[in-house]
């Protein structure tokens, strides 16, 4: 392999095609000995840097044959040209398929020489593949375009000579800091902080997403530029000891931003080399092989959590970084003494912002740092940047941080900060957010270091756990505020009237702290809280409490969503398992915080009411309302329901259907959409079964309901229609009508959405379309496996990517006294409801109660199952064979899905 410090072999005599084959050869053989670094795990800078030395070789050795061809067919140049490299080939950093940019800098742009030598570097590399962008400029018009054009501004700052003469370079260079940087320094960098801004808002906004873009998503590799074109412009940073020199970086935040640059261009090249062509985007598929290629291995967590993790701390590095840089980098207004307001507790307003009165207390008062914040929030004033920069330069002091803790203050502080409940003049308005952008949360609760930057791999959690946890807490703040009253207008109202804020806060804060340790990370992480919460000088009752919402925090919303709640016994149960009204309201508020965050759609409408009703029933178990408090609930329902029948046709139907369902479904639905489903089941009139289309709890859901005579296996086969139909079922209820001297009704109520065609609701004409497959299937037209046969599989290659579920079957003859519980936990695929349904029927059982749930692409569906005549499942042999049987039909399920989505 050539050195790639070394001039290549290039016959500077022959040009093309001789010239274009050796220039083959040459880049070829350099792309094979990089790709061949990268695999042996290579820095990824160097193997960057590498590339980027080859192309000089390349490039100036292409520019000098193409000059000396262009003199000897009588072109001289009329005055100086340069070949020079800008962009990433500038900076000396290239990915292996990354694009090339050149500038050819001249002092005439129109002189024959200059577009003879263009073409003679550019036509070779093109017909080779490599894709390279390209300028002829003069001095002039590339100042003036830099004076107006951010993307030129930025060129001037890591531009480079690699061939032809250097003087112009050095006046562009020189000219640029005089005429561009020097004398608007502030004007570049508002432009720059824009242009920034507006390229997170492309890619994401978010640091945290799912699939990160690596090279412009924030906290990428363009953030990281960002970062030095800001040093650059005001200080001429070039070199880390530039960086030091000047204090742009202190020496450990060069060391951090090293290390986050390593991991990026490790990243973007194994991105580069798997793909084969140029590829930013860290997909799932991705994460899981690339955190193997860096040596993660399964171990408490997922290797691929552990490397997602490492990358989103390296990606926070570089963004805050950023932000830090362009702040740092904008000159100071004179100071104006005169204009500031002296607050006596250290700090000071000046122009507008709260600051220090000097900076310097800071490091032996760490106190200071918390008046600063509860100053903001006070006079609601943002902090000046300069400020919040030192603060965050000092956080990280494991020295500071000891004094913070050890002091009273501090921590009164911190807690009072914690529990704010009005939006300060901070980004996003969480004063949680900006203590934990700062370091403050860390320095504070040095047990939240484990869960920063960690994340779940999965669909359904889709931001990292801290940033989940602060978004909690705010959205706890949210409630207080009563921001929410329209669509939770009981959790405001009680999140409002909350006498004592801090347990609840800091729990929500603590919810997820156990998640770096493994399995059960509720009960590690109550053990975590309870000496954070000591440390914290919290009473004794008030730890205890903590300790409780962090340890049951998962409890109300998996029996809301997996238990019958309109049992007594599950209430009552629930009910002496919070054992107060007081931590029954704390743990409903922070169960609405936790489940609203976790993801945007992940708070439904029907979990809201899921989870009031079974906060009202236990409460009013509580409170000594216990006898009748599920009967009496549905009374006044049904009363109130009845009220909106007068003038209707077939009141009495109507009046009917109200009477005869069970009392879990008056307490599952709320008034309205019973009244409208009443109409639907009269509307069946004689027919052997009627579907209708009810409006769905989200723009995206639609409601389906279907009413018929109930018969053994039918959530089998209308499940069947559903999925022929390319619908997945994202919830179902199940409810079977006793009539008198007549058939029982089953009257099933799904919510569903178009697989391939997420944002169109269900229309008449594919209801249509159901009614008729159903009423077929029932009658006996038509099988099962013949609808579901024509449904066409999505083909493999156009598959998204997701992480794999884990298929998990429990039967459980505890929970309730009549019925045995099944829980299913899978991949959600459309046509899943109809095995589990199917299997369910074949082991000769039916079902009694059904609460299907959808987790991003995990599917938590549980089944209340009795046998034909009524009871539990008890038979010994029956209960070993039932999880066995359903494990292998979902098996077998799920190898025809992924065989079918390959053919």
């Amino acid at each position: 392999m050539p050195d790639s410090t070394s001039q290549p072999e290039i016959d500077l005599g022959r040009l093309a095609p001789g010239l274009g084959s050796t220039c083959g050869e040459y880049l070829e053989c350099y792309r094979r000995s990089l790709e061949e670094a990268v695999r042996l795990g290579e820095g990824g800078v160097a193997v960057a840097r590498k590339y980027a030395k080859s192309l000089d070789g390349l490039l100036g050795a292409l520019y000098c044959a193409s000059d000396a061809a262009a003199r000897g067919r009588g072109f001289a140049p009329a005055g100086r040209v340069a070949l020079v490299a800008v962009g990433g080939y500038g900076r000396e950093l290239v990915a292996l398929h990354s694009d090339v940019d050149v500038l050819f800098l001249c002092d005439d742009p129109a002189d024959p020489h200059v577009r003879s030598l263009a073409e003679g570097v550019l036509y070779p590399l093109w017909d080779l593949g490599l894709s390279i962008g390209h300028a002829v400029r003069g001095v002039d018009e590339t100042l003036k375009l830099a004076r107006d054009d951010i993307r030129t501004a930025t060129t001037l700052l890591d531009l480079r000579r690699v061939a032809g003469d250097a003087s112009i370079v050095d006046d562009l260079v020189g000219a640029g800091r005089r005429q561009v940087f020097v004398p608007a320094l502030n004007d570049f960098l508002d432009a720059l902080e824009r242009d920034t801004a507006e390229r997170h808002e492309r890619y994401g906004g978010s640091l945290f997403l799912l699939e990160p873009e690596v090279k412009l998503g924030r906290g990428g590799l363009r953030d990281l530029d960002v970062a030095e074109w800001a040093a650059r412009a005001r200080w001429g940073c070039k070199t880390r000891e530039d960086y030091v020199r000047t204090g742009a970086l202190l020496s450990r935040e060069a060391d951090e931003l090293d290390n986050a640059r390593e991991m990026l261009w490790r990243v973007r090249n194994l991105l580069h080399l798997r793909a084969g062509r140029r590829q930013d985007r860290l997909t799932f598929a991705d994460q899981e092989e690339i955190a193997e290629e860096l040596g993660f291995v399964d171990g408490v967590t997922l290797a691929v959590e552990q490397f997602m993790q490492a990358y989103y701390r390296h990606a926070r590095v570089v963004a805050q970084t950023a932000e830090r840089m362009l702040a740092r980098a904008r000159q100071k207004p004179p100071k104006r003494r005169a204009a500031s307001e002296d607050l006596g507790d250290g700090t000071i307003v000046f122009d507008g912002h709260v600051t220090f009165e000097s900076s310097e207390r800071l490091a032996e008062d760490p106190a200071l740092a918390f008046r600063l914040y509860r100053q903001v929030c006070r006079r609601n004033l943002p902090p000046y940047p300069y400020a919040r920069d030192a603060i965050a330069r000092t956080a990280i002091d494991p020295a500071w941080r000891q004094k913070l803790t050890e002091s009273e203050e501090a921590v009164t502080l911190f807690l009072w900060l914690l529990t704010y409940a009005a939006k300060p003049p901070v980004r996003r308005g969480s004063i949680l957010g900006e203590l934990h952008e700062v370091g403050l949360v860390l320095a504070t609760i040095p047990e939240f270091e484990p869960v920063t930057g960690r994340v779940q791999h999965d669909v359904y959690h889709v931001y990292t756990v801290d940033v989940h946890s602060v978004a909690a807490v705010d959205h706890l703040r949210s409630l207080a505020r009563g921001d929410l009253k329209a669509q939770l207008p009981l959790p405001c109202r009680l999140a409002a009237e909350q006498p004592r804020p801090i347990p609840l806060y800091l729990a929500l804060l603590l919810h997820d702290i156990g998640k770096a340790y493994g399995k059960d990370h509720s009960r590690k992480g109550a053990v975590m809280a309870r000496g954070i919460a000591e440390r914290l000088g919290l009473s004794p009752v008030d730890v205890e409490h903590v300790v409780w919402l962090v340890q049951e925090h998962l409890s109300l919303y998996l029996w809301a969503t997996r238990r019958d709640t309109s049992d007594p016994d599950t209430v009552a149960e629930l009910a002496r398992l919070a054992g107060t009204y007081e931590r029954l309201r704390d743990l409903y508020l922070l169960t609405v915080s936790d489940l609203s965050t976790t993801n945007p759609n992940a708070m439904t409408s029907w979990k809201a009411r899921m989870l009031e009703d079974l906060y009202l029933g236990v409460a009013a178990v509580l409170e000594g309302n216990a006898p009748g408090t599920v009967q009496t609930r549905a009374t006044e329902i049904r009363d109130e329901v009845r009220v909106g029948f007068v003038g209707d046709k077939g009141h009495r139907e109507l009046e009917a259907f109200v009477r005869d369902m069970p009392d879990r479904y008056l307490l599952a639905n709320p008034v309205d959409v019973i009244r409208y489903h009443a109409r639907a089941a009269r509307d069946r009139g004689g027919r052997n079964v009627h579907v209708a289309l009810a409006p769905g709890p989200s723009e995206d859901v639609s409601e389906i309901i279907v009413v018929t005579d109930d018969r053994p296996g039918l959530l089998a086969d209308v499940s069947a229609v559903l999925a022929a139909n390319r619908l997945s079922v994202v919830t179902a209820q199940i409810h079977t009508r006793p009539r008198a001297s007549q058939p029982e009704e089953a009257f099933d109520v799904f919510h569903v959405r178009r697989e391939g065609r997420e944002t169109d609701p269900v229309d008449d004409r594919l209801l249509a379309r159901i009614q008729r497959d159903l009423t077929q299937l029932l009658s006996g037209e038509v099988t099962a496996e013949a609808l579901l046969g024509r449904v066409q599989r999505v083909p493999s290659w156009a598959q998204r990517r997701t992480p794999d579920v884990r298929t998990e079957v429990i039967v459980d003859n505890a929970v309730s006294r009549k019925l045995t519980v099944v829980d299913v936990f899978t991949r959600d695929r459309i046509g899943l409801l109809h095995v589990i349904a199917k299997t369910l029927h074949e082991q000769g059982l039916s079902i009694a109660l059904s609460k299907i749930s959808t987790e991003g692409e995990k599917a938590a569906d549980v089944f209340y199952v009795q046998l034909p005549g009524g009871g539990k499942l008890r038979d010994p042999e029956r209960l070993e064979a039932l999880p066995r049987a359903l494990r292998q039909a979902l098996e077998r399920f799920h190898a025809e899905q992924d065989s079918e989505g390959e053919a």
